[in-house]
């Protein structure tokens, strides 16, 4: 027959000759048992929040850099746009080598009867790795210095647009504040710290 041990007796029968009574407090283990489990799901509670609030500091520091290193590619973006308008500025005529295959970042657009931006644009299918030679590099016909804290240096197109007829109202004699001005359309490409940060700007130049 199987035995019942009483492993937390309420009293114990006293030895011949001792009248003392021994007795095992069961209550007092099972408080410390409760109190065990509940600093244990306190330390769960509290490294709960300790992971969550980690968690979100990592996000809102992920999120700033991703802001520094967009605007580190705006400011490179906007770099090369003024660096194409130099070299508009200095080199460049409606005469220059533009042709539709985009030979060293000298583009026809597809439709020369639209002006601005309602012309089909080059950017989209222009490669713009430095050893396809579709793209002009910052700086490189104009000698500015390199871009600095970015994964590579910005870079450029110059399309060449129709030619905008003098001002209303003016004589084609008067000298060449009325003369027919050359339009470009310039498109710049910037990269951040991280290749995968890309900012592209555009716009257009006008040269009397």
């Amino acid at each position: 027959m199987a035995r019942h041990l009483n492993l937390c007796p309420v009293a114990a029968a006293p030895h011949p000759g001792h009248s003392r009574v021994h007795r095992r407090n069961c209550s007092r283990s099972r408080v410390t048992g409760f109190s065990l489990m509940a600093v244990l799901l306190m330390m769960v509670v509290l490294a709960s929040l300790a992971f969550a609030g980690l968690n979100s500091s990592l996000l809102q520091e992920r999120m700033a850099g991703n802001a520094r290193d967009r605007q580190l590619a705006m400011q490179a973006a906007e770099a090369a746009l003024r660096d194409a308008e130099k070299d508009i500025e200095d080199n460049l005529t409606a005469d220059s080598a533009f042709v539709g295959a985009c030979t060293a970042g000298l583009c026809l657009p597809r439709s020369m009867a639209l002006v601005g931006a309602t012309s089909a644009q080059r950017w989209p299918d222009v490669n713009w790795a430095a050893a396809a030679d579709q793209s002009r590099g910052y700086g490189s016909r104009t000698g500015a210095a390199g871009f600095h804290g970015v994964a590579a240096q910005p870079r450029y197109i110059v399309e060449l647009l129709p030619e905008l007829p003098p001002e209303s109202g003016q004589s084609a004699h008067l000298g060449s504040a009325s003369q027919a001005a050359q339009a470009f359309r310039i498109t710049a490409r910037a990269v951040g710290l991280r290749a995968t940060t890309v900012v592209v700007l555009q716009s257009t130049y006008v040269k009397q």
